[in-house]
């Protein structure tokens, strides 16, 4: 009599009762949710104790687009799969397109345009070779994205590209037109937050700037529009 029962207890979790009869799919926003059980690698009424929660969330986080991932088994039918995904916030021009990298520097695609994103061009380091799911080791993207951070709002919505020099030296390409000498990330959003009032006071004076120099202290240097390269 006891062994019968204890055969029955051992043998429970592998009966019918216990199999995977829904996956709840949370925080997928751009992935389908059918998508991302299939990257896990689950499947409704395989038995739900055979599900390794930990392999399947290791599965998740090989796509670079998911950063990160857990997987729960709830007795007796469900199984929640949750996700944070890894959204670009800049594409990097690359050899081949462009590499849309997330703030955390790890490449989430690779693309033959920005797809409206800042552009970041590296000029420390140019034709560089990257693939998704790659961290790019360069200090010119480092710096890059940290600007993107001090970006004042006013300027951000019109910001095309961002250009690397050694330094790091910082040059801001408005969708505009206008180019902005920005300098190193040190007092970055200070000097930019200048911008908007330089901008007023030329349009009062009629003059329509190209550039904008802001690498001397308190000083702005402004090259209006068709004259060369004359400050």
């Amino acid at each position: 009599m006891v062994m019968a029962t204890l055969l029955a207890l051992a043998a429970f979790p592998q009966s019918a009762f216990f199999t995977v009869e829904r996956i709840e799919v949370r925080g997928a926003e751009t992935i389908p949710a059918s998508e991302v059980v299939e990257l896990a690698g689950l499947r409704r009424s395989e038995r739900l104790f055979a599900v390794d929660a930990d392999a399947a969330a290791q599965r998740l986080l090989a796509d670079p687009r998911i950063r990160e991932a857990a997987v729960l088994v709830r007795p007796p039918r469900i199984v929640f799969v949750m996700i944070t995904e890894r959204r670009p916030v800049a594409a990097l021009v690359v050899v081949d397109g462009f590499a849309r990298v997330a703030d955390d520097n790890v490449v989430v695609s690779i693309a033959p345009d920005s797809g409206g994103l800042p552009e970041i061009e590296d000029r420390t380091r140019p034709n560089v070779r990257v693939r998704p799911g790659q961290s790019v080791a360069s200090e010119g993207v480092r710096a890059a994205l940290a600007a993107l951070d001090a970006i004042p709002a006013h300027l951000a919505g019109d910001l095309k590209r961002i250009v690397v020099a050694t330094g790091p030296d910082l040059t801001l390409a408005a969708r505009s037109g206008l180019e902005i000498r920005a300098g190193g990330l040190s007092g970055l959003s200070e000097r930019l937050e200048q911008v908007p009032r330089v901008l007023d006071a030329l349009r009062a004076k009629g003059v329509t700037p190209a550039s904008l120099d802001l690498r001397y202290g308190g000083s702005v240097v402004v090259r209006p529009a068709g004259a060369g390269d004359a400050r």
